[in-house]
C-alpha cells in the first residue's frame, strides 16, 4: 500500500540517497564503455554472446516461446507507458508527489538514453530473432525499460519489492534472448542501464527538492 507522504530524507538517509546517484552515474558510464567497446570491436557477438545464443536455441520450445512473447507483449512501449501513467496518477493522488516526479523522470530519461545509445551504437541484431522488432540491437530498451520502472519502484515503495523487482528483469532479460532479438550482452548492458538510471533519477529529485526546501527556508528567516 502506498504511503500517503513523502517523507523528507533523514541526513544518513541523505548521504545513502547522494550515494545511489553516484552509482547511478558508474552503471550509465559502465554501459557506454561497454557500448564503445563492441563498437570498435565490429559490433559482433563476443564468445559469451555467442555461447548463450546457442544455449538459448538449444532450449527452445513452444512452450517457452508463448511465455517469452508475453514478456514481449507486456514489456512494450505501449504498455509500458500505460502503466506509467497509471503509477504516477496513483502516486498523485497519494499525495506522493516526489515519488510521482521521480518516476516521470526516471522512464523519461531511460527511454531518452537508452534510444541515443541505439542511434549511436548501432549494433545489429541476431540474425534469427523471433521478435518483431527494429534493427538495432544494444542496449536492450525492454530490459531497461523493465529495470527503471522495477528499480524506482523498489526504491520508492520500499524492501518487501526489491524480490519481484529483480525477479521482473531477469525474466524480461531472460525473455528478450529466448526469442533471440538480443544478445546476451544487450540485456545485461539493459538492465544495468535501467537500474543505472533509476537510482540517479532518484538522487536528482531528492536533490532537487533539498535545495528548494533551503531556498523557502532562506526567504522566511527573519531579516536583522
Amino acid at each position: 500500500m502506498l504511503r500517503t507522504t513523502d517523507a523528507p530524507p533523514s541526513p544518513t538517509r541523505a548521504t545513502s540517497i547522494r550515494n545511489l546517484g553516484l552509482l547511478g552515474l558508474l552503471g550509465i558510464a559502465g554501459v557506454l564503455a561497454l557500448g564503445i567497446v563492441i563498437r570498435s570491436s565490429g559490433n559482433g557477438p563476443s564468445p559469451l554472446d555467442s555461447w548463450w545464443h546457442d544455449v538459448q536455441r538449444g532450449w527452445r520450445t513452444d512452450a517457452g516461446i508463448r511465455v517469452a512473447e508475453a514478456f514481449d507483449l507486456v514489456g512494450g512501449v505501449g504498455i509500458v507507458i500505460g502503466v506509467t501513467v497509471v503509477l504516477i496518477a496513483a502516486f498523485l493522488i497519494a499525495r506522493r508527489f516526489r515519488s510521482a516526479i521521480t518516476l516521470a523522470v526516471a522512464m523519461a530519461v531511460s527511454e531518452t538514453v537508452t534510444a541515443a545509445i541505439k542511434v549511436v551504437i548501432a549494433r545489429p541484431r541476431p540474425a534469427d530473432s523471433l521478435s518483431d522488432v527494429d534493427v538495432t540491437s544494444f542496449p536492450s530498451g525492454h530490459t531497461a525499460a523493465a529495470a527503471t520502472l522495477a528499480v524506482t519502484l523498489a526504491l520508492l515503495i520500499g524492501r518487501r519489492f526489491w524480490a519481484p523487482a529483480i525477479a521482473w528483469i531477469v525474466l524480461m532479460a531472460w525473455s528478450r534472448t529466448f526469442l533471440e532479438a538480443h544478445w546476451l550482452s544487450d540485456v545485461i548492458a539493459g538492465g544495468i542501464l535501467g537500474a543505472s538510471v533509476a537510482l540517479l533519477a532518484r538522487w536528482l529529485v531528492v536533490t532537487a527538492e533539498g535545495r528548494l526546501q533551503k531556498r523557502r527556508e532562506a526567504r522566511l528567516l527573519p531579516v536583522h
